[in-house]
């Protein structure tokens, strides 16, 4: 029977979980070249950001750093697979639209994404090639934390007061970024963007580490499952956040070989006429929709960040924090 986890040395313990997402990450890397598999990239993704967080949190503790070349090669190949992720979930965005619209906006949706299909091609042809170190880097990480595991066993804290240690401080970091978000009143700029962003991303550390301690008792999957409902909110405003960029960045591309076409067809006939792109009516009730669901999320989530919902998750992260040191 293993041992449970609270009362493990912390480089025992990260080891286990470090290689448990290795594997993760090495089931999931085969099925990236999978055309009929479309979550093989967002899997491998996962894994390998599940890995950062995790060896991030425990960084500071004595024995547990890793080599900083290898963070930098971890850091630097999950972050070589954003656009080929970004692009396919797009690209499925828009396959759901067209099932929802109708008329110009439903033509303003396909002129999209006949364009990104290719653009999702290349990035993934790119990717494949990028992520072809994995491999290699799968074994220097796994020598890495036989070594982390190896080093002062002793002198090393338990992983339980560890990552209560962790929790807490993870806590007040999210606290305090949910504090700066309640001031704002309306999403008026990149500023605005980061405030809603940071407690995204250390919303997710949190559930990275709770979801580590799982199979430890109910108090943890309880907390991790009400902190990813938390985050969801987040991560559906962050979403319409990229889209809203993309989607402005397209209607430029629209027009602009639009207005090519129609110069080059008056150099062709100098009566040519003047009119306007053909899809811009319906970019502009995409844009409108669009900005109303936004709008919602964004309402959705300084619901959560102001009101009863984050007073109890805060209280369950507490006591979460309090058990790992049982």
């Amino acid at each position: 029977m293993a041992r449970p986890l609270a009362g493990r040395r912390l480089g025992a313990a990260l080891e286990s979980i470090v290689v448990d997402l290795l594997d993760n990450a090495r089931l999931a890397y085969p099925r990236i070249q999978n055309p009929d598999d479309p979550e093989g990239l967002h899997d491998f993704r996962v894994a390998l950001r599940r890995l950062r967080s995790c060896l991030k949190d425990f960084d500071s503790f004595p024995g547990a750093s890793l080599d900083k070349a290898l963070k930098r090669e971890l850091r630097d190949l999950t972050r070589s697979t954003n656009a080929a992720r970004d692009g396919e979930v797009m690209q499925a965005w828009l396959e759901d639209q067209y099932q929802l619209l109708s008329g110009s906006e439903r033509s303003a949706v396909v002129w999209w994404h006949e364009r990104l299909v290719p653009q999702v091609a290349e990035e993934y042809r790119l990717v494949e090639c990028r992520v072809a170190a994995f491999p290699l880097l799968d074994a220097h990480l796994r020598g890495a934390m036989k070594e982390i595991r190896s080093k002062k066993a002793r002198k090393a804290p338990r992983f339980g007061p560890a990552s209560a240690e962790v929790l807490e401080r993870l806590l007040g970091q999210w606290s305090a970024e949910l504090d700066e978000l309640n001031k704002l009143d309306a999403l008026k700029g990149p500023e605005d963007e980061q405030a809603l962003h940071r407690p995204r991303i250390t919303g997710k550390r949190l559930r990275y580490l709770l979801k580590a301690w799982g199979g430890e008792g109910e108090i943890f999957s309880a907390t991790e499952s009400a902190m990813k409902s938390f985050q969801d909110a987040f991560g559906h405003l962050h979403d319409d956040l990229v889209r809203a960029e993309a989607l402005h960045a397209s209607v430029h591309q629209h027009v602009l070989e639009e207005t090519d076409a129609r110069l080059a067809a008056v150099v062709r006939d100098p009566t040519a006429r003047a009119t306007a792109p053909r899809h811009l009516r319906g970019f502009m009730g995409l844009v409108a929709h669009h900005e109303q669901r936004m709008q919602a999320n964004l309402a959705e989530v300084m619901r959560l960040a102001r009101g009863k919902p984050r007073r109890e998750l805060e209280k369950q992260l507490s006591e979460a924090a309090t058990a790992m040191r049982v």
